[in-house]
């Protein structure tokens, strides 16, 4: 389909692709680790509103991308849409930007989410032993040795990859279910109903107008990634249709749990400055270890981290099947090898071995400076937003395109409306991701989003005017001689019969 050969085994079923799609969201360690964006800048207001709105406002992009992840269920996802979207004129430079937007984002968040969950493992055993001191490189070995296991995990055939999220998200929604219940139902003191929905407490300088819109990145860092469920359409039993229902229903379902649990959160938590000064950076953790004790709070951060885990793992499926699929479009060096799927597990573990690899030494970064660190994978999240953007607005302004037919889940009489709502709220939202916490920060305190992406992308154009838009044509087919334009043609044929 759509000029590949089938080179996978389709072992994701609906419930499977669900559960890789929600591990990736991963609601109970992504409010963990982005409690600053909503306690740490409006209080108890950014715990509820701030997220409310965030999670509702994202909506629009998740139903856009769904509908092209119906017209076009391939690996390559956001890089081939954008392909298909845009103009004969820009296509190939939206693909590329695209491309290379994505080999930035999805590896660096794979090193994100792993890293925060080594990170959160150092603090059980500050928790359970008082009197250990961490060092930074005792994280960074705790890193290399997840990103090893998820390593090991992502190799085996599709099906085993497949039940280890349906168990890790099974977990996850049962451990935030009982916390949900069992903080506010221990707790000394609670706040009342009305405080968690008016009481604003703004701790940034900015004004609180700019530190409520700056609560929204919570929800957007969370509920992102959705996009994973591309990325394995071609591992995935009727892909037209259960990629964006996965899509679809994985976001809001993680968005209703997560405002759930953050209700529940805002319910307890009464000393918002004594949280947020706590040592060990985790708010939640520390805020759980007061109200069941030490022991019972360690436990319950222990099945965080493992759904944290989760989460790393669906990320690294991500970057292992983006490598792939450009790899096979001859989009990166050594593609010949990169592209190569095992024989036995029909997976491309060439390519994961190079994530791996990247991973580790992107880790080694924060060895010699936190702030260097941090500057990656600020620049990541911009990455990743303008990956997301870019394939919904060539279908925006290229309204008429012939080549494009809409697969079986599409928005109809909507389709227009929400895409371009998407395009308005990704805008909006891309310089938020960009701006400090505070006002005059420090250079550890400086979000250094622009700094890391753009020089990155400049030194992408440079080879584009010089080199690459000679040689790179976007998608290549395995199967034949088509175009991507002639696999279009015979596809909606499919669909017509």
């Amino acid at each position: 389909m759509l000029g590949y050969k089938q080179e996978f085994k389709r072992d994701f079923s609906f419930i499977g692709l669900w559960s890789l799609v929600s591990s990736e969201l991963a609601v109970l360690p992504g409010v963990a680790g982005t409690i600053w964006y909503t306690m740490g800048y409006c209080g108890l207001v950014g715990m509820t509103w701030g997220w409310l709105v965030g999670a509702v406002m994202g909506q629009p992009l998740v139903y856009a991308l769904a509908e092209l992840s119906s017209a076009y269920p391939t690996s390559g996802g956001l890089y081939y849409w954008a392909f298909m979207t845009a103009s004969t004129r820009y296509k190939k430079l939206s693909c590329y930007v695209v491309a290379w937007s994505m080999i930035i984002s999805t590896p660096l968040s794979c090193c994100s989410i792993t890293y925060s969950a080594a990170q959160m493992l150092i603090a059980m055993a500050q928790l359970a032993y008082p009197n250990y001191l961490a060092e930074v490189w005792h994280v960074y070995l705790v890193y290399v040795a997840m990103m090893f296991f998820s390593y090991l995990i992502i190799c085996l055939p599709t099906k085993y990859v497949s039940w280890f999220n349906i168990w890790a998200t099974a977990l996850g929604i049962v451990v935030l279910i009982v916390t949900t219940i069992l903080l506010p139902a221990m707790a000394n003191e609670l706040n009342s109903g009305k405080e968690i929905f008016t009481s604003l407490y703004n701790q940034t300088g900015w004004p609180s107008g700019w530190a409520f819109c700056m609560t929204f990145l919570s929800a957007t860092w969370t509920l992102s990634g959705y996009d994973v469920a591309a990325h394995v359409a071609e591992e995935t039993s009727h892909a037209a249709i259960t990629v964006p229902r996965a899509m679809v229903w994985s976001t809001w379902s993680s968005a209703a749990l997560g405002f759930i649990y953050l209700i529940s959160l805002a319910l307890c938590a009464t000393d918002i400055d004594a949280l947020m000064a706590n040592p060990l950076g985790q708010p939640i953790g520390t805020l759980t270890a007061n109200i069941v004790g030490q022991k019972a709070g360690v436990a319950l951060l222990a099945i965080n981290f493992f759904a944290q885990f989760g989460c790393g793992v669906a990320f690294f499926v991500a970057a292992s099947r983006i490598f792939f699929a450009y790899s096979r479009d001859k989009a990166l060096p050594f593609s010949d090898w990169l592209s190569k799927i095992d024989k036995r597990t029909h997976t491309p573990n060439n390519a994961s071995l190079v994530v791996f690899v990247m991973s580790t030494a992107f880790g080694a970064i924060s060895i010699g400076s936190d702030t260097a660190f941090e500057a990656f994978f600020s620049g990541s999240t911009l990455a990743g937003q303008i990956s997301y953007i870019l394939p919904v607005l060539g279908r925006c302004l290229y309204e008429d395109n012939p080549h494009y037919a809409p697969g079986p889940y599409n928005l109809g009489r909507w389709s227009k409306t929400i895409r371009w709502m998407a395009v308005a709220w990704n805008f909006f939202i891309m310089p938020l991701v960009s701006f400090p916490d505070y006002p005059m920060p420090a250079p550890a305190d400086m979000n250094w989003a622009v700094v890391v992406y753009i020089p990155f992308q400049i030194l992408a154009m440079f080879y584009w005017w010089f080199w690459g838009y000679k040689t790179f044509t976007g998608p290549r087919h395995n199967f034949g001689t088509k175009s991507a334009n002639d696999s279009q043609a015979e596809l909606e044929d499919e669909k017509e019969k």
